[in-house]
């Protein structure tokens, strides 16, 4: 059963309330999205039906002149900007895409609608100095169970490159016995396997030595990681913990799940890992997401073409 739940405005037509049900099911069954992806599908598609009712537009009659009113006030009125508003045009495509072969609509009014490609921001990541800092890190007692928790989250972000919803659904049960391997389920529902360095693996079996203490009344959460309430931690927890370290530290850069995992990209890349493993253990489903990083390592790239090319090195 899905976690999430869009409610749509009373004044919507119920035949677009109807077949946006139907879409859910698509995105779910068909595509096999994450809940988070539907989810923001959904949002999308609640924001443009609203649009399309203030401007009394027919949502099955829609013409390629209306698409672009109804970006041209995300713009103006909203200032939603172009990569927010690029992510709203994709949850646009495939909604029409469905319609279309649902024999709903006749023709396609969203495919020849285009916005200029954004510049691709280089992801950022700690340097090796300020990821050991982060990691020694010890905000209260080092032996206090929550202490003991945050430690096991953060070697386990450094450690794996999960991303946030991977870490907060991770059971106990994915573990490995000797818990040097831990199956994830990323996005789109696919199965990947990644695996724990030697700082984890100790820090998680600290951890868990001790977890019953937050699941002190007993409710059995198969999940990992767990709040002081003995529920599963959210992703918004999560990032609690780490604004709250973050501050505690007195860092000037953000400290959030995603960051770790750009590090955990980098540093591999730095050291000679090959980059279809990185893309693997990423769980990144083309090439061309895990080449970014590339990037990031060229002192790495220039090092690697200074020592193999023949005619790289002065005689």
């Amino acid at each position: 059963m899905a976690e999430f739940e869009i409610e749509f405005p009373d004044f919507i037509p119920a035949k677009t309330r109807d077949v946006a049900l139907l879409f859910r099911q698509y995105l779910e069954v068909e595509k096999n999205f994450s809940i988070h992806t539907v989810s923001a599908y959904l949002r999308d598609l609640k924001y443009f039906f609203i649009f399309c009712n203030k401007e009394a537009i027919d949502i099955f009659s829609l013409e390629n002149v209306d698409v672009r009113s109804y970006f041209s006030y995300l713009s103006l009125q909203h200032q939603i900007e172009k990569r927010t508003q690029r992510r709203k045009l994709s949850s646009l495509r495939t909604f029409y895409k469905f319609l279309y072969k649902s024999n709903l609509i006749h023709e396609n009014p969203v495919l020849s609608v285009s916005f200029p490609k954004t510049r691709k921001l280089l992801p950022k990541n700690f340097t090796p100095i300020e990821t050991e800092e982060i990691l020694e890190f010890r905000k209260g007692e080092g032996d206090s169970i929550l202490e003991k928790r945050d430690k096991a989250i953060l070697e386990t972000l450094y450690s794996t490159g999960l991303r946030v919803f991977e870490l907060v659904n991770a059971k106990i049960s994915d573990l490995s016995q000797d818990r040097t391997v831990l199956k994830v389920l990323g996005k789109g529902k696919k199965e990947r396997y990644v695996y724990l360095g030697e700082s984890a693996i100790t820090a998680i079996s600290s951890y868990l030595e001790e977890r019953s203490f937050l699941d002190r009344d007993g409710q059995g959460v198969e999940e990992i990681f767990l709040n002081q309430k003995g529920k599963k931690l959210t992703t918004r927890g999560i990032r609690y913990i780490l604004t709250e370290r973050k501050n505690m530290m007195s860092m000037g850069k953000s400290m959030t799940p995603h960051k770790f995992r750009h590090t955990f990209a980098t540093d591999l890349l730095d050291a000679g890992a090959d980059i279809r493993a990185v893309q693997e253990l990423l769980g990144h489903a083309s090439l061309s997401s895990t080449q970014i990083y590339l990037s990031v390592s060229k002192d790495r790239l220039k090092e690697v073409y200074r020592k193999a090319h023949p005619h790289a090195k002065s005689k």
